[in-house]
């Protein structure tokens, strides 16, 4: 009996996979990419267990049961490699970039005798945390694969990766499904209300709607845009703002401003609510909108934009925000001015 596609919308990329692999076609490097919350992990995994498996017959999933299946399943392969954010032994901090010793590293280990009779595979996720010295180290192993191995590369931003890695590997992308389908699928994980909403916050992505639903995310998120009109009306203070929201690990509220502002624009140059991201706060938006200027949306933009792209940075997190919110908190009192 094999294994079951791990989602419905992967069961496609996975019968390509093993299509590949029945015909004898199946390149040294995939490209996964996807926007969060498509299972982009998964697929890969699914397709790893697929090459290392003894018995897959023509199917496009590992069997589950071989003794490769078995080996997989616990984690002790020999064949799998996995190269992933590096975690300080000391602090337990994750890093923010693959470094070029683990890179050299796991070409070490692919240089290595195979171990079963299915293929190597090496998994590298997120593939565009690569640092230029590991990028350049991943590209000679690309350039002279070894024979039955396969490296998966996992992506959700594959323009960070240089063109000539991208170029090395055959890419598969993931996208949301068909509305109808991601609710089919969302109706059997999660019974409350409203799920339409958290698939339009998450951009159609199943697995991201699911997790903003067990997270009360509404709620958090009324919670976070009533702080932000509060530091327009000069009712909060940004500064205690910027260390609350600092602490958050992806700061998810910086991201929410980002979308919040652009429907903003959205709302002051059309009139209108139709397309906005936000519907779960659009009289709010709406009332928003009609006090604030275009182009001093637009100057906010850019420097939310500009302080998402440096958080992985060395920079102060606490700083940044504070430079974010302060500048917005500003944009309330000159339009007060008004």
């Amino acid at each position: 009996m094999t294994v079951a596609a791990p989602y419905p919308w992967l069961t496609r990329h996975l019968e390509r996979v093993g299509e590949l692999l029945r015909q004898g076609r199946m390149p040294h490097a995939l490209l996964v990419t996807g926007r969060p919350g498509l299972g982009k992990l998964t697929f890969a995994t699914s397709v790893a267990a697929l090459l290392i498996c003894e018995d897959r017959g023509n199917g496009h999933v590992a069997c589950g049961k071989c003794r490769a299946c078995c080996l997989q399943a616990a984690g002790n392969h020999p064949d799998y490699f996995h190269v992933t954010l590096p975690v300080d032994e000391k602090t337990g901090k994750v890093g923010t970039v693959i470094k070029v010793d683990q890179i050299r590293a796991l070409s070490e280990r692919l240089t290595l005798s195979r171990h079963g009779a299915g293929h190597k595979v090496a998994l590298l996720e997120p593939a565009d945390a690569l640092n230029i010295n590991a990028a350049n180290s991943l590209l000679k192993t690309l350039e002279e694969p070894a024979d039955n191995t396969v490296l998966v590369l996992v992506s959700a931003q594959p323009g960070r990766l240089p063109p000539t890695v991208r170029s090395r590997c055959q890419q598969i992308r993931i996208d949301a499904p068909a509305t109808d389908a991601a609710l089919g699928w969302l109706a059997g994980q999660y019974d409350g209300p409203r799920p339409e909403v958290f698939l339009r916050l998450a951009d159609g992505a199943p697995l991201r709607a699911l997790a903003l639903a067990q997270e009360n995310a509404l709620e958090e998120r009324r919670e976070r845009f009533d702080t932000l009109v509060g530091l327009c009306n000069g009712s909060q203070d940004p500064v205690a703002v910027a260390q609350a929201w600092a602490k958050d690990e992806d700061l998810k509220g910086l991201g929410w401003m980002r979308d919040w502002i652009m429907d903003l624009l959205k709302i002051r140059m059309t009139g209108k609510l139709d397309g906005i991201h936000g519907i779960d706060l659009a009289d709010r938006l709406q009332r928003l909108a009609s006090k604030l200027e275009s182009r001093v949306l637009f100057g906010q933009l850019d420097r939310v934009n500009r302080t998402l792209q440096l958080t992985d940075s060395s920079l102060n997190r606490q700083m940044m925000m504070e430079d974010v919110l302060l500048a917005w908190a500003d944009t309330g009192a000159t339009s007060r001015k008004r």
